[in-house]
């Protein structure tokens, strides 16, 4: 009766596992599904059941348990992955979650398990009725070979599973002291939460093609090549962390084809690109950020500026109302004035997917100011505001946490005293030279530390700052402090203010750094008001005339996006290479070398002298 049960009851598991997948879809009843899944596992570990009990467990029997076990397993996975099939609920979006990921690894476990089941059984049953027939060294050959064959089985889900992790998670191991090749915790923490799809296009020559005739200047092909490999790591730890994340390399002296979205573009740039939440008249459908990385010290700060990028291009929408009651630059007085309008810097933010709009009386200001508003940009304003207006203005700031962008003008009578003095500063319209051939002209190359400025690139080009004034310190002002300020540009050390305004540089006149952009921030020990004014001394550098200089355009704008940017990408450690140097004295040099030239290679000699002697005395004793 049990050698029938031996031959039978293996069949019955595995044509019971194969009947709870054929028919599991046909039970919709609660109550009936409970108890059909009850009889497939009853009738699944029927064999070792019996077995266990009628004859305990065995040596010779430890096939037929890991057989089951993947049989079992198979069953019991297949279950849970049913029940993480969840219905959808509102506001919860499936695809952003683990949940089919988790899904889709738990079906390969339950087909492979499965088939490892099948092959298992089959050959269990093969490999017994050719033993009742063979001789006891027949039976021992083919045990081993059994054996061997099971074992395969056992270890071809483990290296299934390897190969899949391997291929869907492509984990790196990191062994460089300083973290080199390994994304920060802080990147990790802003990267995952990113819900809206990013592609990442890395303009890099790859190895063999730096010589091609196409390069042009084969140095800084070969220079770009370099620098790719770590950059390559850098990407792939960023695409690991959010599968919203796509990366892809082109070369842009060789693949021209592939560069019509991108415009004008050179080997050596990344573009971070996501698409926009909705579209904008006359813009792309992209928010778009450019990091550029040519030399290996740009590598230093490049997870820092990929951070910054991605948070950039997919943050929400934001509304921004440029004010145009006080003759600012973004009203129609100087629509007529191709040079002093605002235009570039306007479609720059919207290239950024900001929402830009207009706030003048039509609107109701000064009365009061939208609830939509995140930002307030105020240009280059020629009439003072009101005292309505002010009070709005510092409302919005300090009790609704909001943000302002302002751009002084030297020419207008609006100096705003009434925002610098409680900040302990003072605005002096006096123009500043740096060369005498160009009066009002100057380059400031001055950035003072601070978290806005620190992703800028290309620092040591400065800022074209035409006709502008600069901040000073006023010992008079009333204390304490409502506004805490941060200086974010400075002159620099070549440039002097004209005081009596002759185009030259007089005996009372001296060369001295002087500030020209600051950041305004409620005087708050809690850290809770969130609300910031940056203010410029100069409006003019904005403009269409002066924005296309390389500098310009990027300090425009991130003097919108800083505002609104993470205070915590600040704080993403540079990859610096920090290189130990050990000097030695003569007397470890001289050590070093006897070691090397005399007791190393003496102790490999007497080593392999021993091996030999004791290998010869040991076949002399045989013989």
């Amino acid at each position: 009766m049990l050698l029938s049960a031996d031959r039978v009851l293996p069949f019955v598991s595995l044509v019971s596992l194969f009947a709870y997948f054929l028919f599991d879809g046909m039970m919709v009843d609660p109550k009936r599904k409970i108890l059909f899944l009850g009889v497939v596992f009853l009738f699944l570990a029927s064999d070792t059941i019996v077995r266990a009990f009628s004859k305990g467990i065995r040596k010779e029997d430890q096939n037929r348990y890991i057989a089951a076990v993947f049989g079992i397993a198979a069953f019991l996975l297949s279950v849970l992955r049913d029940f993480l099939d969840l219905k959808p609920i509102a506001g919860m979006n499936e695809e952003v979650s683990a949940i089919p990921r988790v899904r889709e690894f738990l079906l390969l476990c339950v087909v492979l398990f499965s088939l490892v089941f099948l092959l298992q059984i089959i050959l269990l049953e093969i490999g017994k009725s050719s033993l009742e027939a063979q001789s006891n060294l027949a039976k021992s050959k083919s045990s081993l070979l059994q054996n061997a064959v099971l074992g395969f089985l056992f270890v071809l889900p483990i290296l299934v599973a390897v190969n899949y992790f391997a291929i869907k998670r492509n984990y790196n191991f990191d062994l460089s002291s300083q973290g080199k090749f390994s994304l920060s915790q802080i990147s990790r923490n802003l990267i995952k939460p990113i819900t809206q799809d990013v592609t990442i296009t890395a303009f890099y020559p790859r190895p063999l093609e730096a010589d091609g005739p196409a390069n042009g200047d084969k140095l800084t092909a070969f220079a770009l090549t370099r620098v790719r490999p770590d950059i390559e790591i850098l990407l792939d730890q960023i695409k690991s962390e959010n599968s919203h994340i796509t990366v892809q390399f082109i070369n842009a002296d060789v693949e021209i084809d592939l560069l019509k979205e991108f415009g004008q573009v050179s080997n050596g740039t990344i573009f971070v690109r996501s698409k926009k939440q909705s579209s904008l008249t006359n813009s792309t459908p992209f928010a778009e950020e450019r990091v550029i990385a040519k030399e290996p010290k740009d590598l230093e700060e490049l997870e820092r500026k990929l951070v910054a990028a991605l948070l950039n291009v997919t943050t929400e929408q934001k509304k921004v109302y440029f004010t145009v009651a006080n003759g600012e630059r973004y009203g129609m007085a100087f629509r007529a004035l191709p040079n002093e309008q605002v235009n570039r810097f306007v479609s720059s933010l919207q290239f950024l997917n900001f929402k830009v709009a207009e706030l003048g009386f039509a609107q109701g200001w000064p009365s009061k100011l939208p609830e939509d508003a995140d930002m307030l940009v105020i240009l280059g304003p020629t009439v003072p505001f009101s005292k309505e207006a002010r009070e709005e203005l510092n409302k919005y700031v300090l009790e609704k946490n909001g943000k302002i962008l302002i751009t002084m003008e030297p020419k207008g009578s609006e100096d705003f005293s009434w925002l610098l003095q409680p900040a302990g500063l003072k605005f002096s319209s006096s123009p500043l030279i740096e060369r005498e051939e160009k009066p009002g002209f100057i380059v400031a190359k001055r950035f003072p530390e601070n978290r806005l400025t620190d992703l800028l690139q290309k620092k040591d080009m400065g800022i074209l700052f035409p006709y502008s004034g600069y901040l000073d310190t006023d010992p008079k002002a009333p204390t304490p402090f409502v506004w805490k300020s941060e200086t974010l540009l400075e002159s620099g050390y070549d440039a002097y203010q004209d005081l009596n305004k002759n185009g030259k540089m007089d005996p009372n006149e001296k060369k001295e750094s002087k500030i020209l952009s600051a950041v305004l921030s409620p005087m708050s020990l809690t850290g809770e008001k969130t609300g910031k004014i940056i203010l410029h001394t100069g409006t003019s550098w904005v403009t269409d005339q002066f924005i296309p200089y390389v500098m310009n355009s990027q300090f425009s704008t991130v003097s919108i996006t800083g505002l609104f940017q993470d205070n915590i990408v600040a704080e993403i450690p540079l990859k610096k290479e920090e290189v130990d140097t050990i000097t030695l004295s003569d007397n470890q040099k001289l050590v070093a070398w006897a070691i090397g030239v005399f007791l190393f290679p003496g102790f490999i000699l007497a080593v392999g002298s021993y091996f030999v002697y004791a290998r010869r005395k040991h076949s002399m004793l045989e013989v």
